[in-house]
């Protein structure tokens, strides 16, 4: 062959191997299994070799001992022509067992339905939905339940009950914030979470917290401040409560905060919300921490790091949108591949990776996805989003450490 034609052959080898190392150099979609839990859906993606598969579900999950748990709300009660009953339990079923596990139900609004049947055996039901319905009836009986966050085994969740009797006992509004165990309904006080050493420093620093709030309110309305002054009349209604508080975060670290309940001059619920309080991480926090997202120190996006894969999470213009990416381990090609835009704020992200799911844990989660979609509507969905009829602030302190604010 000619010095020439085999230059030209050499180039023309040279010029495939180049190409052909380009093809191999481009970065494949990683192998990736996670549950996405934002706004007020989960999403559960699976990518690797055949593409990648998105769902979505009004469905709250939470990783307990290396197993899912689904989290719900049933409701019950009556609607009559002068008299409502409305009211809300919550369950847990841990996935893939049948049985769900009852971890709150108040008993009163059952109770005083009972009792004013027995009072108007001739009344009839009416339909919740019918136009008809008095908008305004005298007895109003009915209790909320409104989930606050989620960590691991932990529940943080309010409950407020309602109850306006005609011709019966003085009028009951009330609420409490609460910390129950999923796997079993037991209600935490802070030394079941935090141990017997750090539940005294904590329980002091809030009821510290408390005093100097209260004498800020205090000094705030003798001062002419009309709101604070409103405020100072429903003080002495205020009583700390230990057992009253919530589990949160703040920058991937625990906190406590705790909600003072109390009662406002015609009795509705009111309640004093003390700031988050930063504890020493216990023992089980670990496993719930790498469910959390981290921020960027200039917030432009929020992530989790995993061993074979990263997610990412960027906030739109106005906050109320984010959209998530996944990518290759650090120290790769760090191309990103689009996964969804979903409603803000992102909560948790749980890998299905480590452990595995088994096949009977996919079937099962599988189901619960298609369950919570056929029955959205009808069964609620714990959700992490505030509603608005919660209840009222007498200062806005800020309750959580969500991770985009609301």
């Amino acid at each position: 062959m000619a010095p020439a034609a085999w230059l030209a052959a050499a180039a023309l080898v040279g010029a495939l191997v180049a190409c052909a190392d380009r093809e191999v150099s481009t970065p494949a979609l990683p192998a990736a299994e996670f549950l996405f839990a934002a706004g007020d859906s989960t999403y559960w993606v699976r990518s690797g070799g055949d593409g990648m598969r998105v769902r979505s579900a009004p469905i709250l999950l939470t990783q307990v001992d290396g197993g899912l748990v689904e989290i719900f709300l049933t409701d019950d009660g009556a609607e009559y022509p002068d008299a409502s009953f409305a009211t809300v339990r919550l369950w847990s079923r841990a996935l893939p067992s049948p049985d769900s596990t009852l971890l709150f139900a108040d008993s009163t609004v059952l109770r005083e339905l009972a009792a004013w049947r027995r009072a108007h055996p001739r009344e009839p039901e009416v339909d919740p939905l019918d136009e008809e319905t008095p908008e305004d009836p005298r007895t109003v009986v009915q209790d909320e339940i409104e989930i606050l966050d989620v960590h691991g085994p932990y529940l943080t969740f309010e409950h407020l009950l309602n109850a306006d009797i005609d011709g019966g006992p003085e009028h009951t509004h009330f609420g409490r914030r609460y910390v129950i165990d999923v796997r079993s309904g037991a209600r935490m006080q802070v030394a079941d979470l935090l141990g017997a050493q750090e539940a005294p420093r904590v329980l002091a620093a809030a009821r510290a917290s408390l005093a100097q709030l209260t004498d800020s309110i205090t000094k705030a309305g003798a001062a002419g401040d009309e709101r604070a002054a409103a405020a100072v009349e429903t003080l002495a209604s205020f009583r700390f409560d230990s057992a009253s508080f919530g589990l949160t975060d703040l920058a991937r670290a625990p906190a406590l905060a705790f909600m003072v309940p109390g009662n406002g001059a015609d009795g509705e619920a009111l309640a004093l919300h003390l700031p988050p309080i930063a504890v020493a991480p216990p023992a089980w926090w670990a496993a719930v921490q790498a469910t959390l997202p981290e921020w960027s120190a200039d917030s432009s996006r929020v992530r989790w790091i995993r061993e074979r894969y990263e997610v990412a999470a960027r906030p739109s213009a106005d906050g109320d949108a984010l959209a998530l990416s996944l990518s290759g381990p650090a120290g790769t090609d760090r191309r990103e591949w689009p996964v969804a835009t979903v409603a803000a704020p992102a909560y948790q992200l749980i890998s299905l990776e480590s452990p595995p799911l088994d096949s009977a844990a996919r079937r099962a989660l599988s189901r619960a996805f298609d369950v919570s979609t056929a029955l959205a509507g009808l069964r609620q969905r714990a959700s992490a989003p505030r509603r608005s009829h919660a209840f009222p602030r007498v200062l806005p302190v800020r309750r959580t450490g969500d991770p985009l604010p609301e």
